[in-house]
């Protein structure tokens, strides 16, 4: 059982370990997956537009159609594009100007494709976090909470005191691998985490209570015992962080209530 631990004290710790590096090389996929998405987020294609087909793509980038369509996979596993049997593939959503600044990160593309591990690996842990936390283990949730409040207030520091919340919640698990596997996941979580709170803290300030408001309803429904709630109120979460990623119009008070999981 873990002691009361300082989250500045934890944040130190995470700094001085070795970081993880994925076995991943660069991949063509990935460089045009983040050409387009330049492309999208600075205005050279409007909602409803249609792309260019598989064969131009392929010609205008210097690569195979299956490199193409892999991409445009990725583009429509984030919600931007769509393919119509017959018509072509069209663009359904922009993602918000600031994303221009990190399509030169070969990574983005890997950063995007972890929140599919992140649902199914942080959902889960927050259910068994409401399940099995003790009550050491929710101090430092809540200390944590409290210094993430602290850093959305003072825009520093933001990155590393919302991976050290997620982190918590997974060592709150009694399972170590839930640990182990989102500190390989770090650099990912990172990458994914940094863009969305640079979005975040140059808009408006309902946006970032709703950020805020997200991770109070976890550690809430943590604290209260329902692991399906946690389960739930994790799932909201993470979906809504990529929408604020990919989505320029999703504003800090569109869709449902932080109180409403879906």
């Amino acid at each position: 059982m873990r002691g009361k631990q300082d989250p500045m004290a934890a944040l130190q710790d995470q700094a001085e370990a070795p970081a993880v590096k994925p076995l991943r090389k660069r991949r063509l996929a990935d460089e045009i997956y983040a050409q387009i998405l330049l492309q999208l987020s600075t205005g050279r294609y409007a909602i409803g537009d249609r792309l260019p087909t598989e064969k131009d793509m392929a010609a205008m980038y210097d690569v195979s159609r299956p490199v193409v369509r892999e991409a445009l996979q990725h583009l429509h596993n984030d919600g931007l594009i769509d393919a119509r049997r017959g018509s072509g593939t069209f663009v359904t959503r922009l993602p918000p100007s600031e994303m221009a600044h990190y399509t030169e990160d070969a990574r983005i593309a890997q950063y995007m494709r972890a929140y599919e591990v992140r649902k199914s690996l942080e959902c889960e842990a927050a259910r068994l976090a409401a399940l099995r936390i003790n009550q050491s283990g929710l101090r430092r949730l809540r200390s944590t909470l409290e210094f993430m409040a602290e850093t959305i207030r003072t825009s520093e520091g933001v990155v590393e005191a919302d991976f050290l919340f997620h982190l918590e919640i997974a060592r709150a698990t009694e399972n170590d691998l839930f640990e182990k596997q989102l500190l390989f996941l770090k650099p990912d979580m990172m990458g994914t985490m940094r863009i969305a709170a640079d979005i975040t803290l140059t808009r408006e300030e309902a946006r970032k209570r709703k950020v805020l408001q997200e991770h109070r309803d976890i550690y809430d429904a943590i604290r209260a015992g329902d692991g399906e709630l946690a389960k739930m109120f994790m799932h909201y979460h993470l979906v809504n962080v990529r929408d604020r990623i990919t989505d320029q119009d999703f504003g800090g008070e569109k869709g449902r209530s932080a109180n409403s999981p879906p």
